[in-house]
């Protein structure tokens, strides 16, 4: 049987790595992918063939077609290994290259998704070809599904004790009935994993002949292992802690294998192997891995009138909660376009075919493309102008073919042009050795599809609101997925036994839950108005008829303009101070300034030119949106003459309809700016400081410009005041080396207004995922505690520090009578799906009218106040009502939200430290 989703390799020798070597690949952090042409780099080693797993890495993902029939796969019974599949005819062949393990991150899970039988792995032991169409029998090795599982010690022969969870639960608010999109995994009692360290006399050193001399025993093993050539796994503890067996070696010689008993592992032990085993299922389905999610091309949605088209599909992970082992399962779509490379290249030259090139490679270099073949998809880093399909290589048995001979013969695909340029994607690997080999993968742009969505596409309305038509799940529509998906996994027999040869099954719902609604807030006005918040949690109108909390005078400022824009600036002038006088702010006549061109020179000249002390606030409309104009007068404003100054694009206040309620909002964003405060909530603690902190990272190709850290720090009682200060940091980097710095000058700051210093200090870090909790509990919580002995010897606050996750995949239902609902804002859950190991709690904060609400995740890994979870709890919904720029709650605290203000205005555009006279203004709203 051939392999339909191999493609063209080099010639080299093929070679088989064991668990231990992938899990050192991942900790070395390799990057791999499989190649469809690999082509050694001059000056590299010659490359090694490699076990036939599949890559995941950064949206990319090498996952190819299962075949049609599973059994025509993974026909192979006991004892045997994975066979050689390929006929010497397709010797050129290309082999996938060993996963390199995906850090779990912001929720997401490392699940594997395997190219390989899905009974049998690389570290099978014969070389036995099975005939084609043999039946998949019941006791099988799918023991070889696991081959990731990680290294441990063996120093000890006892069974972990697990740890008590950790439950933190508030008591306030009204209590409801909830689900999850979370299925319990459910194992049996005697079944788990039992490792066992296994010797050999006279000793082997082959890898695969210790796997093939130890399946000679696989019945009396229970018929199910996974083995990497010194640690065995099995499902089932066998009847003795030591047990020998004689096995034949193929020379006709005896060797003696020892097994020895070390210990059951505990459940947290196991989550990657149940990760693992749950892609294997995904496999089995026939879904296609991109990324970490995976996708059923077979039931995609067509948008032909954008030429682009839906792919739904899974995003799983297994994890271990309070309330045990469960799977979370999510419903995602993966936005797939139907026009090729060739087409984009095409469409291009005849829009500007002077400086073709140039456009092309800065429009596809960067980008995803699909290969619709095999399902496969690569990272576009070059194109290779001076290459076509005639391009000839060299085969494993040292014939030269072309690409256009190849793709014709292996795939029955004809290229049409002949003399298009090729892809390069260069998939970079590590051998047994350690040593990182670079291979160039050559792809033709007529074959490749591009994946994903433009910056262009994202801000056209209505291509996304044709998208959104099918990609807004409703709580109901989740449901159903997830039934299906459990219907389906217990319908098919190959995923059924998956699932059963190691003792596990899936529930046949949804978990019940608990959860609290929190008493809906008061929200204070100026001249002491307050009413309480509405239930959809939305004050607009209050906003608009109340006066500000606190309101600043505008009596000097500039509004800058083009001449061809002068009427609609005269109308939204004439509308800014109607509204203004509306909410109680005093807006005065501005100065006029007529511009002759937009040019941004133009702008920054008079800028300077009418920028001084007196002046409170500067406003500039450009007629169009263009990040290095904005850039420049955002620097020139921030850093060069700080003043606090609005950008306004033409199109905003063109609208006549329109032209009310957008001069509100930019009332009140310019009286934000300037100092004034909009509303306030009743804060209970006295002398609590809360600080906010997020990252901003380059995009791509502007790796070089560096990370962003944004920190912000209320300044009074009732958090209407902040304080911020920007860390700019090396490319990539996320943990913040300068935070001492921030937190001291703005303890400093909380002391210069309040005459004292905080006493308690409550930290919302934003943008920290799983995989760094840890590092995070310990690097940064340890520069905060040290920091305080900088502003005096003997301070010591308390202080909380809170991670805040936003891009997770719990999604959270409420019942109403036989139908699921969204939650209401408020909406509390700290039991059942709440992180074993950890203090957490999800919080629904806002309001969803369309769609799936997503909750915000909220893990507390430092409790040095010893807060009452309901106080935590509420101040944490508190303080995501106090977000000037929306009125109403939004997903995160406002500290937060304004950190991730703050970093993405100096890191997309100042790209400098903002002046120390804008620190204590909302300037970046």
């Amino acid at each position: 049987m051939e392999d339909s989703n191999k493609g063209p390799r080099p010639p080299g020798q093929r070679t088989k790595l064991s668990l231990l070597d992938l899990m050192k690949m991942k900790k070395a952090g390799t990057s791999q992918d499989s190649t469809l042409l690999s082509l050694q780099m001059p000056g590299t080693s010659q490359s090694t063939e490699q076990s036939t797993l599949p890559l995941i890495g950064r949206g990319r993902a090498t996952l190819t077609h299962l075949q049609e029939q599973s059994a025509d796969i993974a026909s192979v019974g006991r004892g045997f290994s994975s066979p050689n599949i390929l006929s010497p005819s397709r010797s050129i062949a290309s082999p996938e290259l060993p996963q390199a393990l995906p850090k779990v991150g912001r929720g997401r899970a490392s699940v594997l998704g395997m190219k390989q039988s899905l009974i049998t792995t690389a570290a099978s032991v014969s070389e036995t070809q099975l005939p084609q169409g043999r039946k998949l029998q019941s006791s099988v090795d799918v023991g070889h599904l696991t081959t990731h599982l990680p290294q441990l010690s063996l120093s000890t022969t006892e069974s972990l004790t697990q740890s008590e969870p950790i439950s933190r639960q508030g008591e306030a608010g009204t209590v409801i009935e909830m689900t999850a999109n979370h299925i319990n995994l459910v194992q049996e009692p005697d079944r788990g994993l039992f490792q066992y360290e296994v010797t050999f006399a006279p000793n082997i050193d082959s890898r695969p002949l210790r796997t093939k001399l130890l399946n000679q025993h696989l019945a009396e093993l229970g018929g199910v292992k996974t083995f990497d050539g010194a640690i065995l796994f099995v499902p089932k503890k066998l009847k003795q802690d030591r047990m020998i067996f004689s096995s034949l070696h193929p020379d006709g010689s005896t060797v003696i294998l020892t097994l020895i008993y070390k210990k059951e592992q505990s459940v947290s032990e196991n989550i990657q192997f149940y990760n693992i085993l749950i892609g294997k299922i995904m496999y089995a389905l026939k879904l296609v891995r991109i990324g970490r999610q995976n996708f059923n091309p077979r039931a995609a949605h067509a948008v032909p009138q954008h030429r682009l088209e839906l792919w739904p599909g899974y995003v799983t992970a297994v994890n271990e909660y309070e309330g045990g082992l469960k799977l979370c399962l999510d419903a995602t779509h993966r936005v797939m376009r139907t026009d090729t490379v060739r087409d984009l290249m095409k469409d291009t030259y005849n829009k500007s075919p002077h400086n073709f090139r140039d456009t092309v490679t800065v429009e596809v270099v960067g980008m995803t493309v699909l290969t619709r073949y095999n399902n496969r998809t690569y990272h576009i880093d070059d194109i290779d102008w001076n290459k076509s399909p005639k391009f000839e290589f060299e085969s494993k048995d040292n014939t030269k073919t072309s690409l256009i001979q190849y793709y014709k013969t292996h795939w029955n695909l004809d290229i049409k042009d002949h003399n298009q340029p090729l892809l390069v994607h260069r998939a970079k690997t590590r051998t047994n050795t350690g040593e990182e080999v670079e291979n160039l993968v050559l792809l033709i742009p007529e074959f490749c599809y591009l994946a994903g969505l433009t910056d262009k596409i994202r801000s056209d309305f209505r291509i996304m609101r044709d998208l959104a038509s099918v990609t807004r799940v409703s709580p109901e529509g989740r449901r159903d997925v997830i039934h299906r998906f459990i219907n389906e996994v217990q319908n098919n027999e190959v995923t059924r036994k998956l699932l059963s040869d190691w003792g596990l099954r899936l529930e046949n719902n949804t978990v019940n839950i608990n959860g609290r609604v929190l008493p809906r807030e008061k929200i204070t006005f100026g001249n002491k108005n307050s009413d309480f918040v509405p239930e959809n949690a939305d004050w607009t109108s209050m906003t608009i008829r109340k006066p500000a909390l606190r309101s600043v005078s505008m009596r000097s400022w500039c509004l800058i303009f083009t001449g061809k824009d002068s009427s609609i600036c005269k109308d939204f002038l004439v509308m800014l101070k109607k509204v203004g006088m509306n909410m109680s702010l005093n807006i005065a006549d501005p100065k006029i300034i007529q511009l002759e061109n937009d040019r941004t020179e133009n702008y920054l000249r008079e800028l300077r030119r009418n920028i001084n002390p007196n002046v409170d606030i500067v406003v500039a409309v450009c007629p169009s949106i263009r990040n290095d104009r904005y850039a420049a007068i955002k620097k020139l404003c921030c850093v060069e003459m700080p003043i606090a100054s609005q950008v306004i694009v033409t199109k905003t206040i063109s609208r006549k309809d329109k032209l009310k309620g957008v001069s509100e909002k930019i009332a009140l964003q310019m009286n934000c700016k300037l100092g004034g405060a909009l509303w306030a909530l009743h804060i209970p603690f006295e002398n609590l400081m809360v600080c906010g902190i997020d990252v901003f990272h380059a995009g791509e190709g502007k790796s070089s410009h560096g990370s962003v850290a944004g920190f912000v720090a209320s300044l009074d009682k009732h958090l209407t005041t902040w304080y911020s200060k920007v860390c700019i940091q090396t490319p990539r980097q996320e943990l913040i080396d300068l935070l001492k710095v921030c937190l001291v000058a703005a303890v400093n700051k909380y002391e210069k207004t309040n005459s004292r210093y905080p006493d308690r200090i409550v930290m919302y870090r934003d943008g920290v995922g799983d995989g760094q909790l840890d590092t995070v509990s310990r690097y940064e919580v340890n520069q905060l505690e040290t920091a305080f002995s900088l502003i005096y010897p003997d301070y010591k606050p308390k202080m909380n520090v809170v991670v805040v996750q936003k891009r997770i995949n719990t999604r959270l239902f409420r019942k109403v009578e036989s139908r699921l609902d969204n939650p209401l804002p408020g909406t509390i859950v700290d039991s059942e799906v709440t992180r074993r190991n950890w203090y957490d709690f999800f919080l629904v904060s806002p309001y969803t009218r369309q769609g799936t609400v997503t909750p915000t995740h909220y893990i507390v890994i430092h409790d040095g106040i010893k807060l009452k979870p309901d106080y935590m709890q509420r101040l944490t919904y508190k303080l995501c009502h106090l977000y000037y720029n929306w009125p109403g709650t939004i997903r995160v605290p406002a500290p937060c939200q304004y950190a991730h203000k703050l970093a993405y205005l100096v890191g997309q555009s100042i790209q400098m430290e903002p002046n120390e006279c804008l620190a204590d203004k909302l300037y970046f709203l």
